[in-house]
């Protein structure tokens, strides 16, 4: 059985990225980790940027749940046809 002291020293082992600044890097790690793509990391980073915090983590969870063959182009899909619409509702009005 372990004691508190080993449990501890364990889970002080595990190295965080000394890159990740703020929570835009965070999850454009996370998301380009999660699609196999980590040498894309600054497209990820462009698009959270772009479209936030709050809709990539929504658009991320929503692959995540749907198994795509390429989640990748989904995810870039997604958060291209939210600009989009943005750009025909504004040209409507």
């Amino acid at each position: 059985m372990d004691t508190i002291s080993d449990i501890l020293k364990k889970n002080q082992n595990v190295k965080a990225n000394k890159n990740i600044h703020s929570e835009i890097h965070y999850w454009a790690d996370v998301i380009s980790t999660a699609f196999g793509e980590r040498k894309k990391f600054g497209l990820y980073l462009g698009i959270i940027k772009r479209v936030g915090v709050s809709r990539a983590r929504q658009i991320f969870g929503e692959i995540q749940e749907s198994n795509p063959d390429n989640p990748a182009k989904l995810f870039v899909w997604k958060t291209s046809q939210r600009a989009t619409d943005k750009e025909h509702l504004s040209s409507n009005n």
